[in-house]
């Protein structure tokens, strides 16, 4: 139906294209065996294809937040009390409907289309190429932007070279470390990893080196494109490994404390699965385990996406297109948040933090191509972690292998990794000794929030020192 309904506009295009075509054939400075890497067809098939699923998906997804916004009033015709509790009634229906009408299948399947036909077009044009360059030139700026990051309001680190594509953290202190086994972060490849260390006063590696431990991080640096092809076992096992072994070759220790943030916390399990006798203790926080629990509209359009297109596309995932599908789950939400923060008098304090944390959500690295490929095809889509089969070279990740005492965090109001979905690894493990944290606050709120930093960050040291 579809085909029949834009068949003029598609004709017009045909026409227009090999009028192109004969026009450059025609000049005497173009060479007559000329052939075009494309039918005519074939382009102008794209372009349609890449309008019409544009226009569709703009379409659900307007129709989405209408009709969010429908429901939301209705439920403002029928909320009665004080203007604060109208108000937070409203904004809890509109993001409740909208986050449910944005994981239904007829929105997903438009998002989904769209995605691959603008991915077709890229593979029609020199646009990776062109990109790659780009990503090449970030990577070097982003080596004198680094040590500026890295230093400025940060908790005092060293860095240790690495071999490879990484380097490691120390964190240092003028006082000798309580606890004797040192703690090793490991970060996502998604965002920086400044998080844990935003400022002084929200800093949980501050928190946790004021309890007495020796901490090292992993900074993964900005890829460069050549990097597309790092895989999973690269980052999971290799670096991870060589990580440890710096680190017991400087402190003398045999194992070492894993702290696993987000999908450094997928790295964290794998590594423990495959060198658990280098790993004392594992600490995972807010990690994505069992997809299949209950999905967010990001794990939702994610086990979606086509990852072997947009990888053998683009290579490395773009930042600004994991910023945009952040920004899309809620829109309303992120241009509002401006005016409703700043309607109350706030402290240089509160005002730091708050653009402190806009610049970490919207500083993302671009993620290694073949680790989002492996991450979203085998947890993501397929589960596999949980269930025991997932694939990291020639190695199965079995759960049932890690043994070593485990403490999860979950945050119980977090959107980005539903509670369900990080509370499985407590009934999947081998470990006899596991503690499950759940805490009240969202993803972010875990690490940077007073009452976290307050309850929760000492309650974790005590169990670290507990396991050391």
């Amino acid at each position: 139906m579809r085909r029949c309904t834009f068949e003029l506009p598609k004709m017009i295009l045909i026409i227009w294209f090999k009028a192109k075509e004969r026009f450059f054939k025609s000049l005497v400075l173009v060479p007559q065996t000329i052939q075009f890497s494309k039918s005519v067809e074939d382009v102008s098939s794209s372009y349609y294809d890449y309008w019409y699923s544009l226009f569709s998906f703009v379409s659900k997804y307007n129709s989405a937040l209408f009709d969010a916004a429908v429901k939301s009033f209705k439920f403002f015709l029928n909320t009665e009390g004080t203007a604060q509790k109208i108000e937070n009634n409203i904004r809890m229906a509109f993001d409740n409907s909208l986050r449910d009408n944005l994981k239904e299948e007829s929105l997903v399947s438009s998002m989904v289309e769209f995605v691959e036909s603008w991915l077709k077009l890229v593979n029609l044009s020199d646009h990776r190429q062109f990109t790659s360059n780009v990503y090449n030139l970030l990577s070097y700026g982003n080596r004198f932007l680094e040590p500026l990051r890295d230093n400025i309001n940060r908790t005092s680190s060293e860095l240790v070279e690495m071999e490879g594509g990484f380097h490691m953290l120390h964190y240092k202190s003028d006082e000798i470390p309580k606890y004797k086994t040192p703690l090793l972060i490991v970060y996502s490849l998604i965002n920086r990893n400044y998080i844990l260390d935003l400022l002084p006063k929200v800093s949980v590696i501050k928190n946790l080196q004021n309890q007495g431990f020796d901490i090292y991080a992993t900074d993964w640096g900005t890829p460069a494109a050549y990097d597309e092809s790092l895989s999973l076992k690269t980052y999971a096992e290799e670096y991870i490994d060589d990580a440890v072994e710096r680190i017991k070759q400087i402190t003398g220790c045999e194992k070492v404390s894993l702290f696993g943030y987000c999908w450094g916390g997928l790295f964290a399990l794998i590594y423990s699965a495959l060198h658990q006798d280098k790993v004392k203790n594992l600490i995972l926080h807010a990690t994505p385990i069992d997809i299949e629990k209950e999905k967010t509209v990001i794990e939702k359009w994610t086990s979606s996406v086509n990852a072997d297109l947009l990888v053998d596309s683009w290579g490395n995932v773009p930042g600004w297109l994991l910023n945009l599908s952040f920004i899309l789950r809620n829109p309303v939400e992120t241009i509002l948040k401006y005016p409703r923060y700043f309607d109350q008098p706030r402290t240089l304090d509160e005002i730091a933090q708050f653009f402190a944390i806009e610049t970490w959500l919207y500083d993302s690295r671009p993620i290694i191509g073949e680790v989002y490929r492996d991450i979203v095809n085998q947890v993501y889509k397929n589960n596999l972690l949980i269930k025991n089969k997932m694939r990291v070279d020639s190695n199965t990740i079995n759960l049932k292998d890690i043994t070593v005492p485990l403490l999860d965090i979950v945050g119980a109001n977090d959107d980005l990794v539903p509670p369900s979905s990080s509370k499985s690894i407590i009934d999947s493990i081998g470990s006899v000794d596991k503690n499950l944290i759940e805490f009240p606050t969202g993803h972010v709120g875990l690490c940077i929030s007073q009452m976290a930093h307050e309850k929760l960050w000492p309650k974790v040291g005590e169990w670290i020192s507990q396991h050391s």
